[in-house]
């Protein structure tokens, strides 16, 4: 099957949802699809490359903040790639990442009838608001946006039933028809790592080193922590444009010698190596959305895993034994929760087997690409 997926970026950025995209491309090129990727050029890369299988098709202008005129000609270019490609290589199915995808995929739909599967990656509407970005006049825009590329696409991914839960809220209920279930998979086999033997007890964390994955109640938590617990490490992986406030805080609270800032990482083999010598990710998010690469990763290498009870994916994967759900910000929680591992080796090895059950049962790339797969036909032009 021919498979056009449209990204607004690929690596070498280094976040979430681009492990997503990422995994998606390449599992379907192992299948033998011939599968197409349009995204977002970036410095010092290639406008056409073959990577891993995938097709890559960069755009020639990238930005990483401009005004509006500067977001139509991107979306411009864009929308001119997708049309050329489709008269090329006639595509069964475009799957979009992201609304910005979405729309720029929309006149390809309508003008040779291909159906378009949309996955979202979050919305600034789950955030608090003091969190926000934009200004409410962007957000009222942005949700018109967003209504506006759903209610125009065929089918859109939802990948647990928390993240079908706000979609229903935020965008109305006549979207349930078109909503379909698609659980986001990890590479089990990849992300499987020897139980750690020995050693001081490691906390990592692994994300954007921002307040929207709640660093600063990390911080706080690992100082009550580390103040009862002296020998306990907190590994951050990672980068932010406040990475340099975070330092400076780590200072301040003399836990230099404690706390390692690692930067981001791309390399699977170094990342394994940071899962591998933890004892506990932590990801203690202050915003929902969609079910974190983050947990998945660190459920499958085995690891007791701590986030927080937000709306969407986080919940629907924790829930239930798997791992642990704490409220936002509540920093005397997840002290407690991070004390209580340490100190307790079986209630410790019960989370890690727990939380490798669970993505060998419900989570692994493996079965996220055969559902995909069953829809691509299902739905194929």
């Amino acid at each position: 099957m021919k498979i056009l997926l449209v990204s607004s970026s690929f690596f070498p950025k280094i976040d979430g949802s681009t492990r997503c995209v990422y995994d998606h491309a390449r599992k379907l090129a192992e299948r033998g699809n011939e599968v197409y990727l349009v995204t977002r050029g970036m410095e010092g890369t290639k406008q056409e490359e073959t990577f891993e299988g995938i097709h890559l098709r960069r755009s020639s202008y990238s930005f990483r903040a401009g005004v509006l005129s500067d977001r139509v000609r991107l979306m411009l270019e864009q929308v001119i790639m997708i049309i050329m490609l489709q008269r090329k290589e006639r595509f069964s199915v475009i799957h979009a990442h992201g609304f910005t995808s979405g729309l720029a995929a929309l006149p390809c739909k309508y003008l040779f009838g291909i159906p378009l599967i949309v996955t979202t990656h979050g919305t600034e509407l789950l955030w608090p608001r003091k969190l926000w970005w934009k200004t409410e006049r962007e957000i009222k825009y942005t949700l018109m946006f967003e209504k506006f590329v759903l209610n125009h696409c065929d089918v859109v991914i939802a990948q647990s039933e928390g993240v079908k839960a706000y979609m229903l809220r935020i965008y109305g209920n006549k979207l349930g028809k078109k909503i379909r279930i698609v659980h986001t998979g990890v590479d089990h086999q990849k992300f499987m790592v020897p139980a750690k033997e020995g050693g001081a007890p490691q906390v990592l964390f692994v994300g954007a080193l921002s307040e929207i994955k709640g660093l600063s109640c990390l911080l706080r938590a690992f100082r009550t922590v580390q103040g009862e617990i002296p020998q306990v490490g907190l590994t951050l992986v990672g980068s932010g444009p406040r990475a340099e406030e975070y330092k400076e805080a780590v200072r301040g609270m003399k836990l230099s010698g404690s706390v390692r800032f690692c930067g981001p990482v791309r390399d699977d083999a170094r990342l394994l190596d940071f899962y591998r010598n933890s004892d506990i990710v932590v990801l203690p998010s202050n915003v929902g959305g969609p079910i974190s690469c983050t947990i998945l990763e660190g459920l499958s290498c085995g690891k007791a895993v701590i986030s927080t009870n937000v709306s969407g994916g986080i919940p629907d994967v924790l829930a239930d034994g798997v791992g642990i759900l704490m409220q936002p910000e509540d920093d005397f929680r997840l002290a407690s929760e991070i004390r209580r591992l340490i100190t307790d080796p079986e209630y410790l090895r019960t989370l890690e087997a727990n939380g490798r059950r669970a993505v060998e049962q419900r989570y692994t790339l493996d079965s996220m690409i055969e559902e995909l797969m069953l829809l691509y036909r299902e739905v194929e032009a």
